[in-house]
């Protein structure tokens, strides 16, 4: 564990997390939740997001050219500033800068996403990836636990500008620590769009679909949290509630890290298995007390699941012949453009269902997330 903790360039990217995720937890927990508190339809922020991931995807050869070209921290530089911009559109009115939210967030997205699989391949190795993931999702929890009293603080007491500072201060430490262990791929990719797209619609690898699956928990994780605001109804009691399910996390995640390096292919399936049944939960549960609980259940293991899926799929990248820089922008895309379609299906249901748009939303992930663990079963056993 010690070589986890205190090589040099690990604990850069420890301490990058731990500020990108105080910075941008305002978007990733609570953005969902302020669209709707400042009077946006629930359809019109499914339709919002969807068009938000096809950008995403579209430009995310955007992070191969400029890595390339400058290194990783001037994509961190650049999509930290856009998100900056974001906040500053969520916490100020979006009506009149919906065209410049959505062209922000989006090319944010598509710069800075695939940072997570690429530095993970360039630095970690293969043997104490799993534990390396187990730390870094520490401080991000970390990062999100502080970040929820900081918003929850700020939101209440409509101290806007304050929360907007803190914001921008964690985003530029995230780029002075992602500076620290910056560096250009060695291999200088031409026309990466063409091969970006290519790969998509040629390859048949294991690495496209899991990605492509992904998009149905990456929907669920985005929009539960709105979920509980409107089965709580109340901010301060929804900001508690999302406080203590991250704190609790911090102990699950550090275990299930050794577990996955020694034993990758079960720890996937336990995990796999206890997160469809918290999901299930979802569909059944109407008492409000019953439902924060489950919540607080569902992050515990949502973190323990990331830790372990992602393990896996950085070990493909690994396996893998192709450049890791330009399979991590592929990822985003095979994500992306899935969450698009998904996205924009999910906007017109809920027009004529309403608010059980998130049963569908959960039942997608239960899907997804047996798909996946099938996916990331035969990847192993081949």
């Amino acid at each position: 564990m010690q070589k986890c903790l205190w090589k040099k360039e690990y604990i850069f990217l420890y301490l990058s997390k731990f500020c990108y995720s105080i910075a941008n937890s305002f978007i990733e927990i609570f953005g969902v939740v302020m669209l709707y508190k400042n009077g946006v339809p629930l359809y019109q922020i499914l339709f919002l997001y969807a068009i938000r991931f096809g950008i995403t995807g579209l430009f995310s050869p955007l992070f191969i050219t400029i890595s390339n070209k400058f290194g990783i921290a001037l994509c961190a530089l650049i999509a930290n500033i856009l998100k900056i911009l974001s906040s500053f559109i969520i916490l100020n009115g979006i009506y009149g800068n919906i065209i410049i939210f959505i062209v922000a967030i989006s090319l944010s997205g598509a710069i800075s996403n695939p940072i997570e699989d690429a530095v993970s391949n360039k630095y970690i190795k293969t043997e104490y990836r799993g534990r390396y993931n187990s730390l870094r999702n520490i401080s991000k929890i970390i990062g999100e636990t502080i970040a929820s009293c900081l918003i929850g603080y700020g939101v209440i007491t409509q101290k806007n500008n304050l929360l907007l500072i803190i914001i921008s201060i964690f985003f530029i430490l995230d780029y002075i620590f992602t500076k620290l262990i910056d560096y250009k791929p060695e291999k200088n990719i031409e026309k990466p769009f063409q091969k970006t797209v290519k790969y998509i619609f040629k390859s048949k690898s294991n690495y496209k679909f899991i990605y492509s699956l992904r998009a149905n928990q990456i929907i669920e994780r985005l929009f539960i949290p709105l979920y509980i605001f409107l089965a709580l109804n109340d901010f301060k009691s929804f900001t508690i509630v999302i406080t203590v399910s991250l704190v609790l996390q911090i102990f699950t995640v550090l275990i299930i890290g050794k577990y996955t390096d020694e034993n990758i292919s079960k720890s996937n399936k336990i995990v796999s298995f206890i997160k469809i049944i918290i999901t299930s939960l979802y569909l059944f549960l109407k008492n409000k007390v019953l439902i924060s609980i489950n919540k607080t259940i569902s992050d515990n293991f949502e973190k323990v699941y990331e830790t372990s899926t992602q393990t896996s799929i950085q070990n493909i990248i690994k396996n893998s012949k192709e450049d890791y820089n330009l399979l991590s922008a592929i990822g985003q895309m095979c994500l992306c453009f899935s969450e698009l379609l998904i996205l924009i299906l999910l906007s017109l249901l809920n027009i004529f269902i309403e608010e059980k748009i998130f049963y569908i939303i959960f039942i997608l992930s239960i899907i997804s997330t047996l798909c996946i663990q099938n996916r990331i079963k035969k990847q192993t056993t081949t």
